[in-house]
């Protein structure tokens, strides 16, 4: 039951739900769950360029498939038909959780896993909410609003990567943007896709490729 609550968010594995059950336990058990395709473990990858070689040691993000039952068990309901962007529900989990469901039915590779990307190193974190390899390039997928700019975790990425075109889903309009790196001043095209178009995510990420 304590998994409703975690769902969106990176778990630790050892003591999972304040309980007293150890690491190999709690994924013996989440194995079962993805086995009935209920839940799955989306683990981080550190380098920002194919192959996506997942950090099976790092912790792992607890993605549920079905955003319904999510929701229901959170006890968001009439909610959904109240806000202006579903980034304002349950901090945003709900979008995520969203995008996550739709990139499974992309193509029909049914072994394709989601992951995430993390830095490693100094220079402080970033984090992108998903990678997700077309032809032959990583593209960094970001789940939220806001100016180019404050991207920072794609642009970090970005800086790292042979790619040249990133994604930022939200509410607003189509549009893609000539953006340029914070630090490294890397020229790259950030596509502004609403939810709806998510479908069509990897034919658009191939015209501005």
């Amino acid at each position: 039951a304590a998994g409703w609550n975690h769902a969106g968010e990176t778990v630790t594995l050892g003591g999972f739900g304040v309980s007293n059950y150890k690491a190999r336990e709690v994924a013996e058990a989440f194995r079962l769950l993805e086995k009935a395709m209920l839940v799955e473990l989306v683990y981080p990858t550190t380098t920002a360029n194919l192959p996506i070689l997942p950090e099976m040691k790092r912790t792992p993000k607890l993605l549920w498939f079905d955003t319904g039952l999510v929701n229901y068990a959170a006890g968001v309901r009439k909610e959904l038909t109240q806000v202006s962007t579903l980034a304002d529900i349950w901090r945003g989990r709900i979008t995520e959780h969203i995008v996550a469901q739709e990139m499974l039915a992309l193509n029909d590779r049914v072994g394709q896993k989601r992951a995430y990307w993390m830095k490693t190193g100094g220079g402080g974190s970033a984090e992108v909410d998903f990678v997700w390899a077309i032809d032959s390039q990583l593209i960094p997928i970001e789940v939220k609003a806001g100016h180019n700019a404050h991207l920072r975790s794609i642009h970090s990425f970005i800086d790292r990567s042979v790619s040249t075109v990133a994604v930022r889903v939200w509410s607003g309009p189509y549009s893609v943007d000539d953006a340029q790196t914070i630090l490294g001043r890397k020229p790259f095209k950030l596509i502004n896709l609403p939810y709806y178009m998510l479908c069509n995510l990897e034919e658009i990420v191939r015209q501005q490729a």
